[in-house]
């Protein structure tokens, strides 16, 4: 519309000029003066100035005539004739004496026109006309690179078409027809890969009524805009080319006032959006898309979210509030137990959160506070587990994670209790028992095979009076240094259900184990094995019934079997026994208590 307006008013200013040329010509052709000289100058507003100059052939022809438009005493415009006839037309339209307009006749009609920037010099319009004067083809250079990047074709002096080059790459990327003067439809290839990227249709006012937009550059055009009166009144996305609009956006004047969007696109929307003044103002969201809105957004008068209330567990209860400064998180509180008390209170600082607290007993004060470093990492949890009013529970967190932690597990001030940790698995504890400030009770969650093992050492010179070594929460292994050397005196092993197995014991300190017992599934002793000289092989067996010495077998000569047997009654009295005189594994001799009598073999 507006480049046909110029068109409109430059040619018809140019049709006003060509009226007066004749004119000037009647004006200086007749007398006899032309004859006379090839030079003529006039001063036509009688300023005092000479404002035309005529030049003639020697056969009284005017050949060229030159105008000076602005009174400064320089020429400015040119006319050119032949014959009589107007050929060629210059113009300085802007006074620094070089041309930067030229027009080219032919029969006394403009058949060309050219014009130059006043700035660099360089040609940027050029237009062709029909026989009728009318503009048949019009080339511009917008852009000032020394290209014709827009270029206008017209029927019967009516534009009906153009095409241009926006990016300056020498390609085509917009195609637009008009009808009666007016835009009709234009296409557009934004980023020049031959794809048409948006469409837009015009009304027969010349004004837009509906585009089509390919956003993502994909071939396929998911973005359709409606207009009215040239003003965009409803947007409508379908995103993944299913026939479907998942965002439906509707204006007024120009600016949003309601949007819907189905974020899973199941043909329903989840989210509505109303805007007041072009910015969101409410919103509201189905997040678990039960067709229930469960978030619910107020923003600010800048478009910024203010406040957000959340049902998490989608019971119709709000359980968590959020409120924003500028956008940015400033506080929330959240009921993390669902029980209507909103007892978790988390406060942010330049958008992130550096402190958290939680009142479980809801008596209005912190049970547990968290702080937090620049990283929304945790640094430190402090807690009072006993809800009495006073900490008593201290976490430690290196780069997130837990490193320690430490508790006042008597309530007396101090701590009693410190856990270690590693890649955020338990290492180590350690535990003052008597809470005399020393920790004598050391706890290693590290020591494989076990899952655990305690060791206790009461005069804390680092050699543990006990050490239990634990399977999955039970007892299979127990070591006792009765003497404090350093070296377990008392050694017991137990199987996967934490019953007594077996025990090896120094009976006499002589610094390894003399005696292994081994005991049934109900922990009584069934044998005993001993090594009574020390040499480290055994000795002497005894066996047990129901936890009664029945019998016992003893090697003498060091051959490792048995050459001396002795057999007790219920109340462990010797009643039997016999001897291997020559070693050959049997009895040679017997005696019975109780008849005081020997038996030879």
């Amino acid at each position: 519309m507006e480049i046909t307006s110029r068109l409109i008013t430059h040619y018809l200013i140019l049709f006003l000029i060509m009226l007066i040329i004749p004119v000037l010509c009647i004006t200086f052709l007749p007398g006899q003066i032309w004859a006379k000289e090839d030079i003529v100058r006039r001063d036509t507003d009688e300023d005092g100035k000479i404002d035309q100059i005529a030049f003639f052939d020697k056969r009284g022809k005017l050949v060229r005539l030159d105008s000076d438009s602005n009174a400064d005493e320089i020429m400015d415009r040119f006319q050119y004739y032949e014959d009589e006839q107007i050929k060629r037309v210059e113009r300085d339209t802007n006074y620094d004496q070089k041309i930067d307009i030229w027009d080219y006749f032919e029969a006394g009609k403009r058949i060309r026109h050219k014009r130059a920037s006043t700035d660099t010099g360089r040609l940027n319009q050029i237009v062709q006309f029909d026989s009728e004067e009318r503009p048949l083809k019009m080339q511009k250079d917008t852009s000032a690179d020394g290209q014709f990047d827009s270029i206008y074709y017209f029927e019967q002096g009516k534009l009906s078409r153009c095409t241009r080059d926006t990016d300056g790459d020498g390609k085509v990327n917009v195609w637009q027809t008009y009808r009666d003067d007016k835009p009709l439809e234009r296409r557009t290839d934004h980023d020049g890969d031959g794809q048409i990227e948006r469409m837009t249709f015009f009304d027969t006012n010349g004004l837009p009524k509906k585009s089509l937009h390919d956003l993502d550059r994909d071939g396929s055009m998911e973005v359709v805009r409606t207009y009215r009166e040239g003003i965009l009144c409803e947007q409508k996305k379908d995103l993944d080319q299913d026939g479907r609009f998942e965002i439906v956006t509707r204006f007024k004047d120009g600016e949003p006032v309601e949007q819907q969007k189905d974020a899973n696109a199941d043909g329903r929307f989840d989210i509505i959006t109303w805007f007041k003044n072009g910015k969101p103002h409410y919103q509201e969201k189905d997040t678990n898309f039960d067709e229930k809105k469960d978030v619910f957004v107020y923003f600010d008068a800048k478009g910024f979210v203010e406040k957000t209330k959340e049902d998490t567990r989608y019971t119709g209860i709000i359980d968590r509030i959020r409120t924003y400064c500028n956008g940015v998180p400033a506080k929330e509180i959240y009921d993390a137990d669902g029980d209507g008390f909103k007892e978790t209170l988390t406060s942010f600082k330049q958008g992130k959160i550096f402190r958290q607290t939680q009142d479980s007993n809801k008596d209005g004060k912190a049970d547990v506070t968290v702080y937090f470093n620049d990283r929304e990492e945790k640094e430190k949890v402090e807690s009072d587990t006993s809800l009495n009013g006073k900490l008593d529970t201290w976490e430690y967190y290196r780069n997130g994670k837990l490193f320690r932690i430490e508790k006042d597990d008597e309530g007396d001030g101090t701590i009693g209790l410190k856990i270690f940790f590693k890649n955020e698995k338990k290492q180590k504890l350690i535990r003052d028992k008597d809470n005399d400030g020393r920790f004598e009770i050391t706890q290693w969650f590290d020591k494989s095979p076990w899952s655990m093992v305690m060791e206790l050492d009461a005069d804390l010179n680092g050699k543990p009076e006990g050490r239990y070594c634990y399977k999955e929460g039970v007892l299979r292994l127990k070591e006792i240094d009765e003497d404090g050397d350093g070296k377990p005196d008392l050694k017991e092993y137990y199987n996967a259900q934490g019953k007594l197995t077996r025990s090896e014991e120094d009976e006499e300190g002589a610094g390894s184990f003399t005696i292994t017992w081994f005991y049934n599934d109900a922990e009584e002793a069934i044998r005993a094995e001993k090594d009574n000289n020390h040499d480290n092989s055994i000795d002497t067996w005894y066996y047990y019934e129901k936890g009664n010495l029945v019998r016992v077998g003893e090697d003498t000569n060091a051959d490792g079997k048995p050459d001396l047997w002795e057999e007790y009654d219920e109340s462990e009295a010797l009643v039997k026994r016999a001897k291997d005189l020559n070693f050959d594994g049997e009895a040679d001799i017997w005696e019975v208590e109780s008849e005081q009598e020997q038996v030879g073999k």
